[in-house]
């Protein structure tokens, strides 16, 4: 159990490095999918994963040094980059649906 919760704070630190602009771009398609509704989320989806997938170059090229930080903890980068990508969809996808339950 201690492992766990160990891992986990470790992953979430490292979801802390870019958990601001993914939340500001979540923010922003939530917004425009209230104002545009259904019509738009194909686009809004594939605009969050583009833009994700920025993030995910950005990180990994200018913060590569803190991967052995992370690797020296246990948390190999696959884990890393799995849990808080997976995590981050669904935060935006359970945000659109709250979003449609107030239109």
């Amino acid at each position: 159990m201690k492992t766990f919760l160990f891992k986990t704070r470790v992953i979430l630190t490292f979801y802390r490095s870019y958990f601001f602009a993914s939340f500001l771009l979540t923010f922003a398609f939530s917004y425009l999918f209230w104002e545009y509704g259904y019509p738009i989320f194909t686009t809004l989806f594939w605009g969050k994963l583009a833009t994700l997938f920025i993030i995910y170059r950005f990180i990994r090229s200018h913060k590569s040094r803190e991967f052995y930080y992370y690797q020296n903890l246990g948390v190999s980068k696959k884990i890393l980059w799995s849990t808080t990508l997976i995590f981050d969809i669904l935060l935006y996808l359970f945000t659109i649906v709250q979003v449609n339950k107030l239109r």
